[in-house]
């Protein structure tokens, strides 16, 4: 009789909702259900992991940049001479804000007494970076002509009385062709030719540059890895 009475209920339901497989939906087990509300929120974990966050890229330069570009780029405004040109950077993320601090009982009931406050962290300034196509031989560190002219310009810029003894650190990038480990060597050996060639030619003081090698990681083009503009050279100003 019960088991009469249980099939009947189930029909009647099935009916009223117009869910012929509802007699299935009843059985989902409990960790089926969870695998199906992960999987539903996949996708919109995946685009707000701080892992799918691109780096702050730099400000990419033409391929024929001229000196007050340059030093807009690099020093954060073009010197005399130059028309009004200043770089658009990215504005400096505001600082945190942090709950007051709990005061003791004590120390509030105390005649005179100033609460003490928390000192919000202060924003660090916007970074000042740019992007030069740097043009090499083939799997090589060898600078072309071409781009010699860019980085006589780089090091007019270094040595000019508003750079003082502000340091600069060079960072080489390839595109997305080969494997990992041989373009980040490749990067390196590139950044390190650049450096090379500012304190070589130009007699930049070697305590002033820096050298890296980023490879193939952080694609100035991510949806064209091979793109020849992910080839390029990027370079810091560090400060004095």
């Amino acid at each position: 009789m019960v088991q009469r009475r249980a099939q009947v209920f189930h029909a009647e339901f099935d009916a009223r909702v117009g869910r012929p497989d509802n007699a299935a939906m009843r059985v989902i087990p409990l960790a089926g259900l969870a695998g199906l509300l992960i999987a539903a929120a996949l996708p919109a974990l995946a685009q707000t992991s701080p892992l799918n966050a691109s780096p702050m890229t730099a400000v990419p330069l033409g391929p024929n940049p001229s000196e007050c570009e340059i030093q807009a780029a690099l020093l954060g405004v073009a010197g005399p001479g130059c028309p009004p040109l200043r770089m658009q950077r990215p504005a400096a993320p505001p600082p945190a804000v942090l709950p007051p601090a709990v005061v003791p009982p004590l120390a509030a009931a105390k005649p005179g007494a100033i609460p003490a406050q928390a000192a919000a962290p202060v924003a660090a300034p916007p970074e000042l970076k740019a992007a030069f196509r740097v043009e090499f031989d083939f799997n090589a560190t060898a600078i072309r002509s071409e781009s010699r002219v860019i980085l006589d310009r780089v090091a007019a810029v270094m040595t000019a009385p508003a750079a003082g003894s502000t340091r600069f650190r060079v960072v080489g990038h390839t595109d997305a062709v080969g494997g990992d480990a041989a373009n980040l060597a490749l990067s390196e050996r590139r950044a390190l030719a650049v450096v090379a060639y500012l304190t070589g030619h130009h007699h930049i003081a070697a305590n002033r540059l820096e050298a890296s090698g980023r490879g193939m990681r952080e694609l100035l083009l991510p949806d064209q890895p091979t793109a020849a503009a992910n080839r390029r050279v990027e370079i810091v100003n560090l400060g004095e």
